[in-house]
């Protein structure tokens, strides 16, 4: 029993948008995205059962069938092993089963196989390594990614930049105390 039977439907929509290939990452699928270099996946067979399999592992995911969605999401690896975005949504499930170093291993991946681009791809490859890097308490490699996809046009990556600026941060709660009327502000 995996615990996903008990999810809200708030969390099962987060699930749905983590495992939506057209998603940026996680709950974010924002416009605000802008990305230079994105071309759409080749249309070639292998690519497009890759695409089939990732969707299906979703839905399995999203049922809370963690170990058939993985299998699924392997498949999908494995008809098309150069598409970032098989390695993307993989690593995407495995984070979610809690195996963050196996999703680092897939995280590496997409991201030699998009060496050099400014693509979709790229960024949510470097987002999910910064996420990871963030849990583990790695700041300043999770900033150094999470600056990487700011600049290759994520807007996730660039509030999540924002929020760990420690600057930021201070003037962010200064600014509060100020709107709440309170008439000390404290450090």
């Amino acid at each position: 029993m995996s615990g996903l039977e008990n999810l809200s439907e708030r969390d099962r929509a987060v699930l749905r948008s983590i495992f939506d290939p057209t998603a940026v990452i996680g709950d974010v699928a924002d416009d605000e995205d802008n990305f230079q270099d994105d071309e759409p996946e080749p249309s070639t067979p292998e690519y497009l059962e890759s695409k089939s399999l990732r969707f299906h592992g979703a839905q399995l995911a999203e049922a809370g069938k963690l170990e058939e969605a993985l299998e699924e999401m392997n498949k999908a690896v494995k008809a098309a092993p150069e598409s970032p975005a098989a390695y993307n949504d993989r690593a995407q499930l495995l984070r979610l089963m809690l195996k963050d170093d196996e999703a680092m291993s897939d995280l590496d991946r997409a991201l030699q196989l998009t060496a050099g681009q400014r693509c979709r791809a790229r960024a949510l490859a470097l987002c999910q390594r910064g996420v990871v890097l963030r849990k583990r308490r790695a700041d300043d490699e999770a900033r150094a990614a999470f600056t990487e996809a700011a600049t290759i046009g994520s807007s996730f990556a660039k509030k999540q930049v924002v929020e760990m600026n420690p600057y930021a941060a201070l003037c962010n709660q200064m600014l509060s105390q100020v709107l709440r009327g309170e008439k000390e502000i404290k450090l």
